[in-house]
């Protein structure tokens, strides 16, 4: 079984560094994950080379894509910020990833 991942706002870690594979295993996934896509305002996570160089190190350590969208980047002005072993992609890859997956999971406000 498999679970797609859409991150929509990251909580805050209130100082602490941020641990991917801790926030993971915190909602409890039990199974293979097959992307996560990075929406709305957890783009901006990504703009920060210290988040997102965890996320890359954990995907790759979990053989997860990464996925972040483009219309969140442009709207706000960090596209050219993202590390290219993030992949920029529209919202067909989200729906993508919720038709081919058992599980879709969204973390934040819908």
């Amino acid at each position: 079984m498999s679970t797609f991942i859409c991150i929509k706002d990251l909580p805050s870690n209130k100082g602490r560094p941020f641990n991917p594979k801790r926030f993971i295993e915190k909602k409890s996934i039990d199974s293979k994950i097959s992307g996560i896509f990075f929406y709305s305002n957890s783009v901006i996570e990504l703009a920060d080379k210290n988040i997102s160089d965890r996320w890359i190190n954990y995907s790759q350590k979990q053989n997860i894509p990464l996925y972040a969208c483009r219309n969140s980047l442009v709207s706000r002005n960090i596209l050219k910020k993202i590390n290219p072993l993030i992949q920029v992609s529209g919202l067909g890859k989200l729906l993508e990833g919720v038709i081919t997956s058992k599980k879709t999971l969204v973390i934040g406000k819908i």
